[in-house]
């Protein structure tokens, strides 16, 4: 080849005799070596330094146009890297030929060197977004994998092992991802996998049930991917959401409780409005005002303390708080913390004793002063209080009529607060003495509310006359309205029961006596369930009394069941017991009263 062709060529050419010394180089060649070196002198290669791919220094004895002159071969396949005088680098690929004359006499060589430096620039550039994109992939909280067709996982990163609770990825490499999935899931899993396969796009949820047992709600996004074999996979990104799924239940949870308290504060209003007596229309307001005031008290610290209970003497300060001002009120006791469903009916009656004292009693004199001391009993559990008055008018003798008042303190204190209640009248002033029961002192409880549903129906009124009804109520004040109510109805009320133990105890003496019941369907965090099962059994009516939302499907069908919400009206309990009991009933349409 005319060596001006040479020249021309846009890419490195040389040639040697047959000793390797250098006969030959286009410019080409001279920029990729980074100098011109002396032809005749140099040999072997005009590279300033070679080395191997791998960085190790080639000596030119030994670079590839050596071996094709040495050893009479040509050379191909091989890569090295030249380095220029002024220290750069540049990766290659040559081609060493030998030439022979007609004689088949060795004369020299000619080498063609083709600089891959971009493409390997290209590569590196390419393998550092590789390494990248696998550091994303690995390091992500969320699950990527690929699914083949057939359901065989062929990846997974290292948040999606941690899911399923494999330790490695060859451990569950090429197996059915179906296994992992829970059971009743598995059928909606496949046929959404299908859909990803068949070139659509799916967003869905699904639970995974891990090689240790560990049961997540997963969300997963499913594209299609051309797999390498031309069959479409599934790719998917799935985030564990369990989490965020009990974070939605227990809002919905506090949600249906908060509307449970509101609406039972709504009925014991109303049963404080409905039981309040008073002669004059100001006494009344002022009885009533000062009682649902107490309410509001109460439900603040309940509040304030995320409906866990409250401190005994933040209490009985904030009922007798208008006194603390004056210096006539004394607080001496250790720290107790009161369960939630104490706080409230402790108020009533420490309500109920500074009414009584600001009328009859200390506080209704310039001087008189009330201490309230308490104290934990040894051994019980349990906690003693004395409320004390002195400096009152001087006490001859305990009054002859007992109210409304004195008939809720004891009340409250033997029922809802399962304890003891003394009065001693002394001629210094009167002196309480309290007992409650260490089941009302659990520390701070975390409660626990289920999640109930009710159905109902309206029917119209019939006679109830000597009808008799088990009242099962845990808040005393609707029970006691309740029980009014159902005795001005002509009914006979059995109860009322403010637990599930007290409530069987009733069902079983009063067996095959009890036309009907009223049940709460919470009694202190619990359902009265068993023992609509037992009334039901004996072929009871019941009616459910609940600020809950709804029953459960197989208690809403059941047979003669309805339900009414809190706060009760008096005709809708009248009507609801009257369609109970009314005789050759015929099926009835279930819809929601309140």
């Amino acid at each position: 080849m005319p060596l001006g062709l040479l020249q021309a060529l846009g890419v490195a050419v040389y040639t040697t005799d047959a000793e390797g010394r250098l006969t030959f180089y286009n410019d080409a060649a001279a920029d990729l070596w980074g100098w011109r070196p002396s032809l005749g002198d140099a040999r072997w290669c005009g590279s300033w330094r070679i080395f191997k791919p791998d960085g190790t220094h080639l000596p030119h004895e030994a670079c590839p146009m050596a071996v094709a002159i040495l050893e009479g071969r040509t050379v191909r396949d091989v890569e090295a890297i030249a380095e220029r005088p002024d220290g750069t680098r540049v990766a290659f690929i040559p081609y060493p030929t030998p030439l022979y004359d007609e004689a088949g006499t060795l004369i020299g060589a000619v080498n063609v060197l083709i600089d891959i430096s971009d493409r390997k620039a290209a590569e590196a550039a390419l393998a550092d977004r590789e390494a990248q994109l696998r550091a994303v992939i690995q390091t992500t909280p969320e699950c990527i994998k690929l699914v083949a067709p057939n359901g065989t996982l062929l990846q997974m990163n290292a948040a999606g092992l941690q899911m399923i609770e494999a330790d490695t990825f060859d451990a569950v490499k090429h197996s059915c991802v179906l296994p992992l999935i829970a059971p009743e899931h598995r059928l909606a899993w496949q046929a959404n996998h299908d859909r990803v396969c068949g070139g659509e796009a799916v967003t869905w949820e699904f639970d995974v049930i891990g090689q240790r047992g560990t049961r997540r709600r997963m969300e997963s996004h499913g594209t299609p991917l051309a797999l390498l074999d031309g069959r479409i996979g599934q790719l998917a990104i799935t985030r564990d959401i369990t989490a965020r799924k009990q974070s939605e239940a227990r809002q919905a949870l506090l949600m249906r409780e908060v509307d449970h308290r509101a609406k039972n504060a709504l009925a014991v209003a109303l049963s404080l409005v409905r039981l309040t007596c008073a002669e004059e229309s100001s006494r009344f307001a002022e009885a009533v005002e000062g009682r649902i005031a107490t309410l509001a008290n109460a439900h603040c610290l309940l509040a304030e303390a995320g409906w866990n209970g409250a401190e005994l003497r933040e209490v009985i300060h904030a009922e007798l708080a208008p006194y603390f001002a004056a210096g006539r009120i004394a607080l001496r006791g250790p720290p107790v913390w009161l369960g939630a469903s104490a706080v409230q009916p402790l108020s009533m009656v420490l309500h109920e004793l500074a009414t009584n004292a600001a009328k009859y009693g200390a506080l209704s004199a310039p001087v008189g002063k009330i201490t309230v001391i308490w104290k934990q009993v040894p051994g019980s559990g349990g906690v003693e209080l004395q409320w004390l008055e002195a400096g009152g008018p001087p006490v001859m003798a305990p009054p002859r009529r007992r109210g409304f008042g004195s008939k809720l303190i004891e009340a409250t204190i033997s029922t809802q607060l399962d304890g003891r209640f003394q009065e001693h009248w002394e001629p210094e002033g009167l002196r309480v003495e309290i007992f409650l029961s260490p089941d009302l002192l659990p520390g701070r409880p975390s409660e626990t509310a289920a999640s109930v549903a009710i159905s109902a129906v309206s029917t119209a009124s019939a006679r109830l006359e000597g009808c008799r009804v088990l009242l099962v109520e845990d808040e005393l004040l609707v029970a006691m309205e309740l029980e009014k109510t159902l005795r001005d109805l002509g009914c006979d009320v059995i109860g009322p029961a403010a637990t599930v133990e007290d409530a069987m105890r009733l069902v079983h003496a009063k067996a095959g006596s009890i036309d009907a019941a009223v049940l709460d369907v919470n009694l202190s965090g619990r359902p009265s369930f068993p023992v609509a099962d037992i009334l039901a059994g004996q072929g009871v009516a019941v009616v459910f009394a609940s600020g809950y939302g709804d029953l459960p499907d197989g208690r809403a069908s059941a047979g003669r069941t309805i339900l009414l919400r809190k706060p009760l009206g008096r005709s809708e309990l009248g009507e609801a017991l009257s369609r109970l009991l009314a005789p050759a009933l015929p099926d009835i349409t279930v819809r929601q009263v309140g």
